[in-house]
């Protein structure tokens, strides 16, 4: 039988061994969560985390719950469009306090613009309008490369295409002409399909779909968002306008 000293002994060097063996552990498991908020402001209201993701998740077809918000830095907007006005719309001439927010799945990245509550959001890019040298544009993200593609056809019938990949690194760009009758025969069929008619408009890919692109089409008379792998549900007009553009690329 052992003597009361060595059953002391050994019961202080067990407890001291299992505290050396945890500390480690807890350091690993504490270490991703201070990097996860190093970029959220400490004021940042925690409700705009929900209402960003939301709207995000209505765009693109993406499950709210797989959105995540990685930065959010406060801002002091020009105009009441948050700096991000539609064509031919009227903003305000006044400063407004917000968010800059951005959202994260995999390795795609949406930026917000959001007021100080999240009452008013605009997803940058999504809403700006086009210069007036261009006719359209076309911008795809998405797939698990996380490659960014935008296509400019400008009036003069040249065309551009920018590739960028994961970490900002680009692509030579790429460029090429049209001739100008078929400028015309594009710009005739945006009209005749009534293009301006899918403004706003967003076609999600269906529940548990993966690896797709969401694609961006814009002319100066509207947006519209759709994800690849849903182009066969594009209404016909749409999916019409979309070949033409394809033949031109």
């Amino acid at each position: 039988m052992r003597s009361p000293l060595k059953l002391i002994s050994s019961i202080a060097l067990i407890s001291a061994l299992s505290l050396m063996t945890s500390i480690p552990l807890l350091q690993a498991s504490a270490a991703p969560i201070r990097a996860t908020t190093e970029l959220l402001d400490y004021a940042y209201p925690k409700s705009l985390n929900w209402r960003v993701r939301r709207d995000l998740a209505r765009r693109i077809g993406i499950p709210a719950k797989d959105l995540r918000v990685t930065e959010a830095q406060r801002q002091t907007w020009k105009d009441g469009c948050l700096e991000l006005s539609a064509p031919d719309e009227f903003c305000t001439q006044q400063l407004v306090e917000g968010w800059r927010i951005v959202v994260a799945h995999r390795q795609q990245q949406w930026v917000y613009h959001t007021d100080a509550q999240g009452q008013s959001l605009r997803l940058e890019s999504g809403d700006r309008p086009l210069p007036r040298n261009v006719i359209f544009r076309s911008q795809s993200s998405g797939g698990f490369a996380g490659q960014n593609y935008e296509t400019v056809l400008f009036t003069d019938g040249r065309m551009q295409q920018k590739i960028t990949f994961v970490g900002g690194k680009n692509a030579p760009v790429r460029t090429w002409r049209v001739s100008p009758e078929k400028v015309q025969q594009f710009r005739q069929l945006l009209e005749r399909e009534q293009f301006q008619s899918f403004n706003h408009k967003t076609y999600p890919a269906t529940a548990g779909a993966a690896d797709f692109f969401v694609v961006r089409l814009s002319s100066p008379m509207g947006t519209v968002e759709y994800a690849d792998v849903a182009q066969d549900k594009l209404p016909r007009s749409l999916k019409t306008i979309i070949q033409a553009w394809n033949l031109l690329r």
